[in-house]
């Protein structure tokens, strides 16, 4: 829902400043998706809890190897677009 409702909103300003679209739509999925996961408002982390009935406590504990993870492929995603953006622009 949050794709949805801040993509009509920022794609304009995004293609104003310059930045390729489809690096921009990476990076806010990437970081959606950190914010699914971690509290408080990680509805995945929620989801996932409730599916395999594990507690969230337990659940914090173990996830942050893969936070750290995400965070290190958010910052090389945002800082070199050109990695990103290899195969698109063979595509296009």
């Amino acid at each position: 829902a949050a794709l949805i409702i801040l993509s009509p909103l920022l794609v304009p300003v995004v293609v104003n400043m310059g930045i390729d679209p489809v690096h921009f739509g990476l990076v806010t999925i990437v970081n959606i998706m950190i914010g699914g996961i971690t509290p408080p408002f990680g509805s995945m982390m929620f989801t996932v809890c409730t599916i395999t009935g594990t507690k969230i406590t337990t659940f914090i504990k173990e996830i942050w190897p893969f936070i750290l993870a995400l965070l290190v492929v958010l910052f090389i995603i945002t800082y070199f677009p050109s990695i990103v953006m290899f195969l698109p622009n063979l595509v296009f």
